[in-house]
């Protein structure tokens, strides 16, 4: 299943999502403390979300020959206890086996009042309409996952003790698949924060850990964006030919 949605990132609607949702996360990312990113789950082409400064990034995901720093399950992540700033989910908990085992594995690698940030397909959308046709007619990725609502999802983090912070939507074009219809409903994305929240075709989702005698750290400051490409040393089947996993001296530090 994640060749397949691996794949399906690579269509003309894989791509213009893909975009969408690392601007998104890009802009969110601005606004907090982060020395250290996780992004578990790739995009077709292995895009990953601007950074600031010398934050450190690492992708993590199931896929042997994809672009990616490590090769791991992200139900059992081959990371240290509370040693990331920040975990970016990239619709993985449609298509896991075990989503509550994702979100606990999350919760552990999460340093005290770091943050995970969840993108999900929204069932209550276009997409979910056109993922309940394919029901019927057959499916493939991205229809074939298990889309949950976002108060499902707000629900799990809670029970984890997360603090849930934020909660938005985007992509509010229909899941078309030709790029030229794509590019002629663009204006629809200027619909405003309300609608998209509404049935904007994902959802994202942003809690925070809060440890009981942790001192909030203070909002990052907003250098020039860079882009940051990471590796992660030492943890199991790290991706041999990336070259800055191999160059890296450490894992993630808290």
């Amino acid at each position: 299943m994640a060749d397949a949605l691996h794949g399906w990132f690579r269509t003309p609607l894989g791509r213009a999502l893909a975009e969408a949702e690392c601007r998104l996360l890009s802009r969110r990312l601005a606004g907090m403390h982060t020395r250290s990113v996780v992004q578990i789950g790739a995009f077709g082409r292995g895009q990953r979300p601007a950074l600031f400064g010398d934050t450190r990034h690492w992708l993590v995901d199931r896929w042997p020959r994809g672009p990616v720093d490590v090769v791991a399950e992200p139900e059992l992540l081959p990371l240290e206890s509370a040693s990331v700033d920040a975990v970016l989910v990239i619709h993985q908990l449609e298509f896991s086996e075990d989503p509550h085992q994702l979100l606990r594995e999350v919760e552990r690698v999460l340093a005290p009042e770091g943050h995970v940030l969840v993108l999900g397909f929204n069932p209550f959308s276009l997409w979910g309409v056109r993922r309940a046709l394919a029901g019927v007619r057959g499916s493939r990725a991205p229809w074939t996952g298990h889309y949950f609502g976002r108060s499902r999802v707000n629900d799990w983090l809670r029970l984890l003790g997360l603090t849930v912070q934020r909660r938005e939507g985007l992509f509010c074009r229909p899941p078309l698949r030709h790029a030229r219809s794509l590019e002629w409903l663009a204006p629809m994305e200027r619909l405003g924060p309300r609608y998209a929240r509404i049935a904007g075709g994902v959802n994202l989702t942003v809690a925070q850990k809060h440890v009981a005698g942790m001192t909030p750290l203070e909002p990052a400051m907003r250098p020039r964006l860079q882009v940051i490409r990471g590796g992660l040393a030492g943890a199991s089947r790290v991706r041999p030919g990336n070259s800055a996993a191999r160059d890296a001296r450490g894992g993630p530090q808290g």
